[in-house]
């Protein structure tokens, strides 16, 4: 999830378990916790495949976050009696407060399509795909502003709040409380809309009589409106679809092309190469695809194609957010050769330009409200 939820989650459990007794530092204190498991990004790696694997990892363990949380919270109340300042609260009740705060934000994170280690380090060795449930976009406004509401306040008002005279809301820990339970229904309401959207477009598969092996639906918005869905035939042949909850009628779909020869292309991959694609193959669920990308004539490198491997989940239009060169080779004659992976470049074509993701964003907005923009030319079709 994006830093500014990371930061109100963990301010708002932080206030909620000891705001009564912090104050405006709980929500502080909370926000900086709650930042903590995001600080591997600092972690650096040879490769951007490692990178983009290993992120989320044991930063974002159950195991070792409530690990950090106890042990923390017994070091501080220690350090607290040796300076003869004992705490207002029990060192069972912080531990608490910075276990919540540090395993909330992983638990978070998963409900991202990303993927999130929560079990490490039992998931690499038991090959347990990282978590990805897939229902609320990485970015969503609707889920961090009641939470951006109680922090606001907390830090505004301390722990003295009076709202209602029935005494409903006395006070700043109450109300993040009360902003934590309508941020989690809203999480729920995502379970409910994906499988929801799944069920429409597993209603346009069979429509168009298409079999599919496996299927996965997520969100392609910063709202929980608009869903995408990628699936798989019996023939290795991968189907996006995408729709709005506010369709009258169900999903569009179309063929990914540019993945027809994606099980040749791996199989045919160098020995050095194929370590990369099982970790990013275990990483997504398996949910990649690999393409031959030909560069243009006026390329310097040395190749004139090159072997991309797309993480199918994160696309927005033809273009994937996280994609790699895993060999690359001069002409369609030669063998391929493996490289250290590096990330692909966006290959224009005729000289298009590349719509920005402000641009894409837009677009899908407007698709949301209107379910007659169905664009044929990009392959879309309807489903009778």
């Amino acid at each position: 999830m994006d830093s500014l939820s990371q930061i109100v989650l963990g301010a708002s459990v932080q206030g909620a378990a000891l705001g009564k007794y912090q104050g405006r530092k709980a929500y502080l204190y909370g926000a900086i916790l709650g930042t903590l498991p995001d600080l591997d990004v600092l972690i650096s790696y040879p490769d951007p495949i490692s990178d983009m694997t290993y992120h989320r990892s044991f930063s974002h363990s159950l195991f070792v976050l409530t690990a950090v949380g106890i042990i923390g919270a017994w070091m501080l109340s220690r350090y607290h009696h040796w300076r003869d300042m004992p705490l207002p609260y029990s060192t069972r009740r912080l531990a608490l407060a910075m276990t919540l705060v540090l395993t909330t934000h992983p638990i978070l994170d998963s409900f991202t399509v990303y993927g999130t280690q929560l079990f490490w380090p039992l998931q690499d060795p038991l090959q347990i795909t990282p978590i990805s449930i897939a229902s609320v976009f990485i970015i969503d406004p609707l889920y961090t502003l009641p939470l951006l509401v109680a922090v606001t306040v907390g830090l505004i008002k301390g722990c003295k709040l009076a709202v209602f005279k029935a005494r409903l809301l006395i006070n700043c820990q109450r109300l993040a409380v009360w902003m934590l339970l309508l941020s989690s229904s809203y999480l729920l309401l995502g379970l409910g809309l994906k499988y929801h959207a799944q069920s429409k477009a597993e209603q346009t598969l069979a429509a168009a009589d298409i079999n599919t092996t496996r299927i996965k639906t997520m969100p392609v918005l910063p709202t929980i409106l608009m869903w995408r869905t990628v699936a798989e035939d019996n023939q290795h042949r991968l189907i996006e679809l995408r729709g709005s909850i506010l369709d009258s009628r169900l999903p569009e779909y179309r063929y990914l092309t540019q993945y027809d020869n994606a099980q040749t292309l791996r199989a045919n991959l160098p020995v050095q190469s194929r370590p990369y694609a099982q970790r990013l193959d275990w990483f997504s669920g398996n949910w990649t695809g690999y393409r031959v990308q030909i560069l243009p004539a006026t390329s310097t490198s040395g190749a004139a194609e090159q072997l991309v491997v797309d993480d199918l989940r994160m696309m927005a239009g033809d273009t994937a957010f996280f994609s790699f060169v895993l060999a690359e080779k001069a002409n369609q004659h030669a063998q391929w050769q493996a490289i250290t992976p590096i990330d692909a470049s966006v290959i224009k074509v005729d000289n298009e330009p590349t719509p920005s993701r402000f641009e894409l964003i837009r677009q899908g907005f407007k698709r949301v409200f209107d379910e007659s923009i169905v664009d044929g030319d990009s392959g879309w079709i309807l489903a009778e």
